[in-house]
């Protein structure tokens, strides 16, 4: 008979994982991304039987999966969203106390796992309702990385073959999981405690991959397709390729600005060390501020304890993991010169895994002699978590619902029959208006209405506005304009920088 008292901490970990996510995704009333537009409109198209590629992206797993639960199940589009969200969370949240049970943690080190993840403020607090695509994919992730470790620790086919299959889910969610797929195995390559067998290690996380290879070019000549019809995949082939592109132009020339007019003489050769420094930092900073500050600080002061604690073959696996995040958030960021956070997530969630083992040390196993320091450092992680975690569930200011408010406001007072011009293409979402694209009009297309007299079919004008010089300088320009209309209320966004200006028709 299982002890349910003895697991007490695990149910209380998952309640509290179950009922935060769901608090989240009510007190965003909806909100959502530019992204999450497309996929909703790319599900609409599936569910009704138009499978082709929409605006260019061919990656459609994830509207599909949206198409057929919504198509099954009677629930909307932005509904079925939401519920996949939860699922995705709590499959990522059981997966991370999967994760901390194989690498030798007991059911208390499980809940610090899941109290860490769930004070994150990025993670949880910020892209939890608007990343059910990076939900999927790093669920899938953490559950194939758990299979991987179990294969080396215990040498079973089953464990190589569900890890591919993970990893195979991961990278339909994002490409992503293909690098992860590809690269992660060579961990057992590096591993002498891991099962006996250099040519099995090597071989089986790689049995359906192969399969795969020696299949694929059979299937692409009888389907009369070429490696440009893959979609996404082609990136895999031509991703370095595309990193060195960037390199020799666009970062070249950057370069060459910051060594002219910021280095200068004499310290013009050193101007590549000097941007690389910056590139490399800006990936490292976004790695490790993550999962917010509290992992970081455990694993710092704790980095000796947490390796003795943990199973050492799944500590060098996550070991190396940390460094595959890391590359591939390098890579990221020379490839495209940007680096969203959520590209490294998975960086962070071994941190976290890291930092219960130095909070299970911490509370339990030096109590009677824990230093003052490490009180003080147990002291600030609380707080950090503590106030991580209230900043998430706690309910959103006026100024993150504005334009949820301000197409509210509008359809409230639009009389039947007439139309209102929105804007943005989340105010165009919010109203249920036709979709039309997931760009924001721009000033020069407000500008082309009017000069054709398409403005006066409006009742109603929501005019996206940012707080700065060149805004002001388009909106003084557009203003003269707009004979017949006035500016009837102002919505704020964040800190006022953001403004949604109603303006109303006059004469009616």
């Amino acid at each position: 008979m299982i002890n349910h008292r003895k697991h007490l901490p695990l149910y209380l970990a998952l309640a509290l994982a179950f009922i935060t996510c769901c608090r989240i995704i009510v007190i965003q009333h909806g909100w959502i991304t530019n992204d999450s537009i497309l996929y909703f409109e790319m599900a609409r198209h599936f569910a009704l039987g138009d499978p082709h590629p929409f605006e260019g992206y061919s990656w459609g797993f994830y509207p599909a999966l949206i198409a057929g639960i919504h198509t099954v199940t009677g629930l909307g589009l932005q509904a079925t969203a939401n519920l996949l969200i939860v699922i995705f969370f709590m499959l990522l949240v059981w997966g991370l106390m999967r994760m901390v049970s194989i690498a030798g943690g007991n059911d208390w080190t499980q809940f610090y796992a899941v109290v860490l993840l769930l004070g994150s403020g990025y993670i949880v607090g910020n892209i939890l309702p608007m990343a059910s695509r990076d939900l999927g994919y790093w669920a899938m992730m953490v559950h194939a990385v758990n299979q991987l470790i179990l294969f080396y620790q215990q040498g079973r086919w089953k464990q190589a073959i569900y890890w591919q299959i993970f990893a195979l889910l991961a990278t339909l969610f994002r490409i992503e999981g293909a690098v992860q797929w590809l690269v992660l195995p060579i961990a057992g390559l590096l591993i002498s405690q891991a099962v006996p067998g250099r040519l099995k290690r090597l071989v089986a996380p790689y049995s359906l991959l192969m399969l795969g290879g020696l299949l694929a070019p059979f299937v692409l000549v009888a389907m009369h397709m070429s490696l440009d019809d893959l979609g996404r995949v082609k990136e895999l082939f031509t991703g370095l390729k595309d990193i060195e592109m960037n390199v020799s132009q666009d970062l070249a020339h950057r370069v060459a600005v910051m060594r002219d007019a910021v280095i200068g003489e004499p310290f013009q050769e050193f101007a590549w060390f000097t941007f690389l420094l910056a590139y490399f930092s800006i990936a490292t900073l976004k790695c490790l501020s993550v999962a917010g500050w509290a992992p970081p600080l455990l694993v710092l002061a704790e980095k000796h304890s947490i390796r003795k604690s943990m199973h050492s073959v799944a500590y060098q696996v996550l070991l190396f993991w940390l460094l595959v995040s890391w590359v591939i958030g390098c890579l990221i960021t020379f490839k495209v010169n940007l680096l969203s956070a959520r590209y490294v997530a998975l960086f962070g969630f071994v941190l976290v895994i890291f930092a219960s083992f130095a909070v299970h040390k911490l509370l339990h196993q030096a109590r009677t002699n824990l230093k003052p320091a490490k009180k003080l450092l147990l002291l600030v992680v609380a707080l950090i978590v503590i106030a991580g975690f209230i900043s998430n569930i706690k309910a959103k200011g006026a100024d993150f619902y504005y334009e949820i408010d301000a197409v509210a406001y509008v359809k409230s007072r639009l009389p039947a029959g007439q139309q209102a011009l929105y804007s943005s293409a989340k105010q165009r979402f919010y109203a249920g208006v036709p979709y039309d694209g997931r760009s924001d009009y721009e000033w020069d297309m407000l500008a082309q209405r009017i000069a054709d007299g398409r403005i006066r079919q409006y009742r109603y004008l929501v005019i996206k506005f940012e707080d700065t010089p060149e805004e002001h300088a388009k909106l003084s320009a557009l203003q003269p304009q707009l004979v017949g209309f006035e500016l009837e209320k102002t919505f704020y966004g964040h800190k006022r920088k953001k403004q949604l200006l109603v303006f109303k028709r006059l004469g009616e």
